[in-house]
């Protein structure tokens, strides 16, 4: 039994514990729901009697990960800091309230990192025909200024506290050069590549920090959006953060999980745009959005590849040509107004090319 299944083992035993103490329900079933790549995990809950049947045990406790794998290679392990995130209380309340689509909660119990909430199942946006589309994505995007309308105190409301500024941001960029350049090429960046990537992640910067602050989601991404009797319920809300308007919209429609049409996004994205509180003309919204989906891009690639080099977990690998082909579309129109960024549009033809030459084991893996 490898210190994954001891570490999966000793938490079912403790949610069905912690459930018998603080609930008096005994669960018949604990079954480990498909892990993400952080530390968070989830556990299906099926009870004999009593209503709910079943329940989602979120777990925050650490996980005994094993990074001496023999296909592991040594790698930056550690980016500089940023914000943890907040507990999932309050804001899941605060939005409940508010009317958004959130799971109803069971139970909060922090002293145990677990919370218990309302199985919304397994279907997701991601999931939805070509011929539901269209009207999902409609519905998901009318959930952002829904979002954006909402203002509370940070001390009542951490999330209102939280901002997407200029230190995440440089989060994102040191990942791109400690993590995806060395992880796919197998050398480090060079000084003029670290002084471009550094460059022009400071314009961008400069640029959203001039952006209204609304809040988001921050992980609006199909996946999360979860379709209970044809309505979408958002999951994942805990990093929500104070950010530009056009910040979710990236995540929804420059997924790395759905193969979205760029006409059906830009259309997307074109539709909603008046509806949110702080409506810009295009060309102002478009230059933010493209701004935001190359650091997001950046970042979510890095993780990826940091996944499987220095975790050996390629359950996503193939998920990082779509993030670079995105990447690039993005990088591409911003490069008319940053310049330094065709520096790093030329790095991520090479990126591209070192994913589709990766070797036999690194495909079967990520199979």
């Amino acid at each position: 039994m490898d210190a994954e299944t001891d570490a999966t083992k000793e938490q079912q035993e403790k949610v069905a514990s912690i459930v018998r103490a603080e609930h008096g329900r005994r669960p018949d079933a604990i079954e480990p729901l498909a892990a993400g790549l952080g530390r968070r995990r989830f556990y299906r809950l099926r009870f004999a009697e009593g209503e709910p049947t079943t329940l989602i045990a979120r777990f925050e406790a650490p996980v005994k990960n094993d990074h001496t794998h023999p296909h592991s290679k040594p790698f930056a392990m550690e980016p500089p800091a940023w914000l943890p995130e907040p507990s999932l209380e309050p804001l899941r309340s605060f939005l409940e309230a508010a009317g958004l689509p959130v799971p109803r909660s069971y139970g909060h119990l922090p002293e145990h990192g677990l919370d218990l909430l309302e199985d919304v199942g397994d279907r997701t946006l991601a999931d939805a025909s070509q011929s539901a589309r269209s009207n999902l994505y409609r519905q998901a995007c009318e959930l952002v200024p829904r979002l954006q309308r909402l203002s509370a105190r940070p001390e009542s409301v951490p999330a209102f506290g939280r901002m997407f500024d200029r230190a995440l941001i440089e989060t994102k960029a040191w990942k791109w050069l400690h993590w995806t350049i060395p992880g796919l090429l197998e050398r480090e960046p060079s000084r003029a590549e670290t002084l471009a990537v550094e460059a022009a992640f400071t314009r961008i910067s400069a640029l959203l920090d001039d952006a209204p602050q609304r809040l988001a989601h921050r992980d609006f991404k199909a996946e999360n959006l979860h379709l209970v009797a044809g309505q979408l319920v958002m999951i994942d809300i805990q990093g929500a953060f104070m950010a530009p308007p056009e910040y979710d919209l990236v995540c929804l429609l420059y997924d790395l999980q759905v193969d979205l049409d760029e006409a059906f996004a830009e259309k997307s994205f074109r539709t909603i745009l008046p509806k949110l509180p702080d409506a810009s003309d295009l060309a102002t919204a478009t230059l933010r959005f493209d701004a935001i989906a190359t650091v997001r891009l950046c970042k979510d690639v890095s993780h990826l590849v940091h996944a499987a080099r220095a975790r050996n977990d390629f359950r996503r690998w193939h998920e990082i040509p779509r993030g670079l082909t995105l990447l690039e579309r993005s990088t591409g129109r911003l490069g008319h107004t940053f310049p330094e960024i065709r520096t790093l549009t030329s790095v991520i033809q090479a990126l591209t090319a070192a994913v589709e030459s990766s070797d036999s084991s690194y495909k079967e893996r990520a199979r």
